[in-house]
């Protein structure tokens, strides 16, 4: 009998010993698969990560076409003189004597006048009227011209008159003319350019125009007076365009800058 309920006992704790171990290998199974479902759940969220960091990769590449639109639509009006040179079929550079540079697109409606290196006649009174294609040829070879330009396109290109090989004299030319301004007697001025240089008259008909150095401001074009002139001229360093005719300025627009 005792040893019946000896082997009972023996048989219970062999029992409770196997289920122990059957309960922890079930317990450690749950937690290897805790492990990967917790592992699982970081991946997503790292995979989330980067599919937010992506989002915002694709935002900010958006935001780059904006910003070149918004440089193209930043166009510039004025009056240059200078250099003209070629850039691409319809745009052009004009450098001016300091070595600034402003490039420019021309259209149907723009003005090409010549004096001998885009078209026309060096020895002409009057600017000759040319083609792009005139232009484009002579862009690539460089010339002198005044570029009035309004919203980034050339309304007008007039060759200089200078560029063409024509000095000007006390009086005995006509056209447009363009260099640095210079005071020589009242009512007497010269144009400095490329080391030459050329006298002119004004009138009390002449038309005055300035740009922030002789009167006014960068921004708006000014009439000016004679005593505006002849001070801006004393100081030097002032280009302006000058548009004779027997000697006396017609129009004398200051460069805008």
């Amino acid at each position: 009998m005792l040893r019946t309920h000896r082997r009972k006992s023996v048989l219970a704790a062999a029992a409770l010993v196997a289920t122990t171990m059957l309960l922890t290998a079930c317990q450690g199974e749950d937690a290897v698969d805790g492990g990967k479902s917790a592992g699982a759940t970081v991946s997503d969220s790292a995979a989330k990560g980067k599919s937010d960091d992506g989002g915002s990769g694709t935002g900010a590449g958006s935001e780059s076409p904006s910003g070149e639109r918004g440089s193209k639509s930043g166009t510039v009006s004025g009056k240059w003189v200078g250099t003209v040179s070629y850039l691409a079929p319809g745009k052009y550079t004009v450098t001016d004597a300091n070595g600034a540079e402003q490039a420019f697109f021309t259209s149907e409606d723009t003005d090409i006048e010549g004096a001998g290196k885009i078209c026309g006649d060096a020895d002409g009174q009057a600017a000759t009227p040319c083609t792009e294609e005139e232009l484009e040829a002579a862009a690539k070879k460089g010339f002198g011209a005044t570029v009035d330009v309004k919203d980034g396109v050339a309304v007008s290109i007039i060759e200089d008159h200078t560029d063409s090989g024509n000095g000007m004299g006390e009086g005995e030319k006509s056209g447009l003319f363009s260099g640095t301004l210079g005071y020589m007697a009242p009512g007497k001025y010269s144009l400095s350019r490329d080391g030459n240089e050329r006298a002119f008259f004004t009138a009390t008909g002449t038309v005055i125009n300035g740009a922030g150095w002789i009167c006014g401001d960068a921004e708006t074009v000014t009439p000016c007076t004679e005593e505006d002139l002849e001070a801006a001229a004393k100081k030097g360093s002032v280009a302006v365009v000058v548009k004779v005719e027997d000697g006396v300025a017609v129009t004398i627009d200051e460069e805008h800058n």
